[in-house]
């Protein structure tokens, strides 16, 4: 457990509260939720890329939360750390 970790936990946390960046996120998932379920039977090609699409949506939410989550554990650890150096 770093100081990076925390300073990259910390630009996470920005992100996650960022509500016009979540809103695009967001606006984008619907989009392709959209594509998903209105293609055409022979789309399949197109039904492929938005499942895709998905997908890579939810593991970026997914690492950012995790990135988050690592830098408030670094956090922790650093204070837990200094306190039994008192």
């Amino acid at each position: 457990m770093n100081e990076e970790e925390i300073k990259a936990g910390r630009k996470a946390d920005v992100l996650i509260k960022d509500e016009v960046f979540f809103a695009v996120i967001e606006k984008i998932r619907q989009d392709q939720l959209y594509v998903f379920e209105f293609s055409k039977p022979e789309d399949s090609a197109k039904r492929e890329m938005a499942w895709a699409m998905l997908r890579s949506i939810e593991n970026f939410k997914s690492e950012v939360r995790k990135m988050s989550d690592n830098g408030k554990v670094a956090q922790r650890a650093i204070e837990r750390a200094q306190k039994n150096l008192v």
